[in-house]
């Protein structure tokens, strides 16, 4: 849950949860959020961004609340294992409006007060400290990502490190990877009726 102000003023009724889609609404909000960022926004797909790796993907999602009530998501990001215990995350996206809300209050995925306020410092941070945290938790030696150029020095401040560049869809990527150390293993605390179940690996 993270409360959050904009613009430096506090609004008081409004909170974004991070979180796996508690039902088949959301999932659908999920993939229609992706659809509005990277095929109607960037144009790096036609029609669907959806591919192979949403088989076996954990979706995770950022849902703005009003008034406690669940409003719209407006954030996404996945992450799927590609080897054993080593994870990749991806689609990581927020919707425009939202990428300027800062200063973030999050009593369920900030549990432990080390934690750093650099991931707290957008919807978007927030969304990787909970991917790779989740993966961490599930069972991981290694988290990648591929990110495009202009996100490169975000990761960089959330100590992820370059490993090669590619080119995607057209647009020139950074293969990075996350520095583990930096992110100590969270759950999700998913509802009974979650569309996604997983358990922790041994």
């Amino acid at each position: 849950m993270i409360y959050f102000e904009k613009d430096k003023k506090f609004t008081g009724l409004d909170f974004i949860d991070i979180n796996i889609p508690s039902d088949k609404a959301q999932l659908v909000a999920y993939f229609e959020t992706r659809k509005t960022i990277f095929c109607e926004e960037q144009g790096l797909f036609q029609v669907s961004d959806y591919d192979d790796k949403d088989v076996h993907a954990i979706p995770i999602i950022a849902v703005n609340h009003y008034l406690g009530t669940p409003d719209s998501v407006v954030g996404v990001v996945r992450i799927y294992e590609e080897n054993k215990r080593e994870w990749f995350g991806g689609r990581l996206g927020v919707i425009k409006d939202y990428r300027s809300f800062s200063k973030f209050i999050c009593p369920n995925l900030f549990k432990e007060k080390d934690v750093s306020a650099l991931y707290q410092m957008s919807v978007a941070a927030g969304l990787i400290y909970r991917a790779v945290s989740l993966a961490n938790y599930m069972g991981c030696d290694k988290f990648s990502a591929y990110v495009q150029e202009q996100n490169v020095k975000l990761f960089q401040r959330l100590h992820w490190n370059i490993e090669a560049d590619i080119d995607l869809h057209g647009i020139k990527h950074f293969l990075m990877n996350a520095n583990l150390e930096a992110y100590p293993a969270v759950p999700v605390y998913a509802s009974s009726d979650s569309i996604v179940s997983f358990s922790k690996v041994a």
